[in-house]
């Protein structure tokens, strides 16, 4: 049984191993799933949840208000009446030490003053910057997978380089041993070599073990398994776009000045006074009518007003400060501004160099590569040593590694540039 559910599982794993290594994964595809499968994405719900809860709170506010209470007391004297009139022609009772009530409280709210709707409007919009927090915590998260898919992609890039470069010296290494083992080289040659492939193999572990690293990171990042036989697509050449920026910093800036705004017509609500009605429905005794010994029920009924029209200038003092306040978020996006813009300064520096780079380099490994066939030519003839060629060997290598890393540093430099606008 367990050798059958053995033989399934390979036949179920296999077709998505094998489309995992013909289908390249692709920036978009790392930057979509790590923004859709981020753990902050259940910061939203919650926000969400939080924000019905509360909007519901304040809505209660036009519900009516009801309490119910109870009381008993026994005083030491009450109020005598029989001490008015000498000789009464009836008898006049006298109020009971004790007394009891119970009763219930009923308000209504009619009129705030607009309180509650502003509360409500600063609820909302409290609601939205929460929101275009999570955008902006998103973005640095798609940043950084951005970073890393580079970053692996040049590790992935400078291997194959490597792998190339040691399986052509391996290949000239034995004909180097031909030539030691006809007498026609030295083995101080051969010797050379061997060292050369030694170091090759030694950078060839190191860039795996980075490749693991990074394979790791990328698996975090997107909440998912990377085989290490992942393979990357390099990244089409993204179309510039000049539009206005979408970073969610800039919204986020909008909605703290419109909270201040709101903030400052929740000031202006409390100015204005408050309407209420208010009923109360009792039992026991005595009610209003204080000579009156039997429990029975009464009650009231009415409206209010509430104003506390003096506040001593505290109201315009508070709107002095929100104006204030608002001012600073001004300041705070000129200054983001300033950061963004020297960033995108940045990047387009790089990408104008490594563009003007990339033209000598594809000069230069051509150079290097008729270099190092023309000392690998002086070597089998004996006119040169192993570590001549090795040198010039390496610096082919260097220049071919060289080419490859700044065609990708230049696309990362025009992602970096896309994101650093928000448009990705």
């Amino acid at each position: 049984m367990n050798k059958i559910f053995l033989i399934l599982s390979v036949f179920v794993m296999h077709p998505a191993v094998h489309a995992q290594q013909n289908n390249p994964l692709s920036l978009e595809e790392c930057i979509r799933k790590t923004g859709n499968r981020s753990p902050l994405n259940r910061q939203k719900e919650i926000s969400r949840e939080s924000h019905e809860l509360r909007l519901r709170n304040l809505t209660t506010g036009w519900y009516p208000a009801v309490g119910l209470n109870a009381q008993a007391s026994y005083n030491s004297e009450t109020i005598d009446l029989s001490g008015l009139m000498e000789n009464p022609p009836v008898s006049i009772p006298s109020l009971p030490l004790d007394q009891y009530k119970l009763w219930a409280d009923v308000n209504q709210q009619l009129y705030d003053g607009g309180l509650t709707r502003a509360q409500k409007t600063i609820e909302k919009i409290s609601h939205e910057s929460e929101l275009q927090l999570v955008e902006t915590d998103l973005l640095a998260i798609k940043q950084q997978t951005n970073q890393v898919y580079f970053s692996l992609l040049l590790t992935l890039k400078n291997r194959d380089i490597l792998q190339v470069s040691l399986e052509e010296l391996r290949e000239r290494k034995n004909i180097i041993r031909s030539g030691v083992d006809n007498g026609v080289l030295l083995q101080e040659n051969l010797l050379s070599m061997d060292a050369e492939e030694l170091k090759l193999e030694q950078r060839l572990l190191g860039l795996d073990l980075s490749r693991q690293q990074l394979l790791n990171t990328l698996s975090v990042l997107m909440d998912t398994s990377l085989s290490e036989n992942t393979v990357l697509a390099i990244p089409d050449e993204p179309a510039r776009d000049d539009g206005p920026s979408r970073r969610p910093e800039y919204s986020l800036f909008e909605m703290q000045k419109l909270k201040f705004d709101a903030s400052r017509k929740l000031v202006s609500a409390a100015e204005l006074p408050r309407f209420f009605a208010f009923s109360q429905l009792a039992y026991g005794r005595p009610g209003y009518n204080m000579i009156s010994t039997d429990f029975h029920t009464f009650y009231t009924i009415g409206v209010g007003m509430k104003w506390n029209f003096l506040n001593y200038g505290n109201h315009l003092r508070q709107k002095k400060i929100l104006d204030l306040q608002k001012s600073t978020v001004d300041i705070r996006r000129e200054n983001f501004d300033d950061q963004v813009r020297l960033q995108l300064d940045a990047e387009m520096a790089s990408m104008i160099k490594y563009a003007e780079m990339l033209k000598k380099d594809s000069q230069i490994v051509a150079l290097r590569k008729n270099i190092s066939a023309s000392s690998f030519a002086k070597l089998t003839n004996g006119v040169i040593t192993a570590t001549d060629y090795l040198s010039d060997l390496n610096a082919e290598l260097l220049a071919q590694l060289m080419y490859e890393n700044h065609g990708i540093l230049r696309l990362q430099s025009a992602y970096n540039y896309l994101l650093l606008q928000g448009k990705i």
